[in-house]
């Protein structure tokens, strides 16, 4: 139980609270203190989630249920987007802290927005003028944001090494135009795909990319399916590296610039429903591949099957293999 912590601000991520309940307390350092008192990490914002998150919700009970504490004062809910209920065999909010707080995704590229916690400098200031403090809020911490949407501009990163509040004095960077479209698109992404229930998520998007790229299955004997599967992957890999989503990942010590976007196991590493992959991935591919009106078009079937392999109905129109080849070329 964490005693007497103080009353979150507006819009306050509830790591930010923990950072100024450590305030009040006894220890030199915040890492101290959520490793002994609470056996917690730091390393990344979704290291804090079990049981620190629990342990403070417990002390707002009386104005919030756990369900409503963390749907108001974190952004874990986004890391579940494609996570279907066999991850999950028991729906309770409990259930998910615990299991969410050790769940390994297949982390075939390294999402950058996962490293460090994110703030506004212009919203900092502002933060200090109004109630004497800065702090972490939670829209600016969910992992498909790069851009405060009040002041338009790009969101600093925190040390990754030494948590604390945001510094006062960091200067701003306008968000360009294409920072803002990208904020803009992923954003209405997220909001489309909740409005989907969550055991369809993923395999409506598997289903509308299948179609898209005309891959269902994948025989190494037979030369169409190699070739087609080859320059969707090097479509994909292309754009990746070309597009605005680069600020968003970060390659791995084993990637060497490609792996795993052209390679063996690239494309259809990232299409198989058994694999769950960092949503921040699902979210790049549905955007390279698909467009809004294809995935609303989608829901007007139902599904037969929760089965990737038996899809929807053909809603979209397949990319043609002329335009894979002049793709490739250019």
């Amino acid at each position: 139980m964490i005693y007497q912590p103080p009353m979150p601000l507006s819009g306050e991520h509830a790591a930010s609270i923990m950072y100024r309940y450590f305030q009040m307390t006894r220890f030199t350092k915040f890492e101290t203190m959520m490793k002994s008192e609470y056996n917690s990490k730091l390393d990344s914002p979704r290291r804090l989630w079990q049981p620190t998150f629990s342990m403070l919700a417990e002390s707002f009970s009386s104005k919030y249920s756990l369900a409503r504490f963390i749907e108001k004062y974190t952004n874990i809910t986004d890391y579940s987007l494609f996570l279907d209920e066999s991850v999950f065999k028991d729906s309770s909010v409990e259930s998910m802290l615990n299991k969410l707080s050790v769940f390994k995704f297949h982390n075939a590229l390294n999402v950058s927005q996962d490293l460090s916690w994110r703030y506004c400098p212009d919203c900092a200031r502002e933060d200090d003028e109004k109630y004497g403090t800065t702090y972490f809020h939670v829209a600016h911490q969910c992992f498909y944001k790069r851009v405060c949407r009040k002041h338009n501009v790009l969101l600093e990163k925190s040390d990754p090494y030494h948590f604390s509040l945001p510094p006062l004095g960091a200067e701003s960077v306008t968000a360009s135009q294409s920072d803002l479209k990208t904020e803009a698109v992923l954003s209405s992404w997220v909001d489309a795909l909740k409005e989907i229930p969550q055991e369809e998520r993923k395999v409506r998007a598997l289903n509308l990319i299948h179609q898209k790229i005309c891959i269902f299955s994948y025989d190494r004997k037979n030369p169409y399916h190699v070739q087609r599967v080859q320059y969707v992957q090097n479509r994909l890999a292309k754009r990746f590296n070309r597009s605005h989503f680069m600020p968003y990942f970060s390659w791995g010590p084993l990637a060497s610039g490609l792996y795993p976007l052209n390679s063996v196991v690239g494309l259809m590493g990232f299409l198989d429903p058994a694999k769950h992959f960092h949503p921040m991935i699902y979210l790049m591919l549905i955007d390279l591949f698909l467009k809004q009106d294809e995935f609303d078009l989608s829901m007007q079937y139902s599904l037969a099957s929760s089965n990737v392999t038996e899809p929807v109905p053909q809603v979209v129109s397949p990319i043609e293999i002329t335009d894979l080849i002049n793709d490739n070329a250019a």
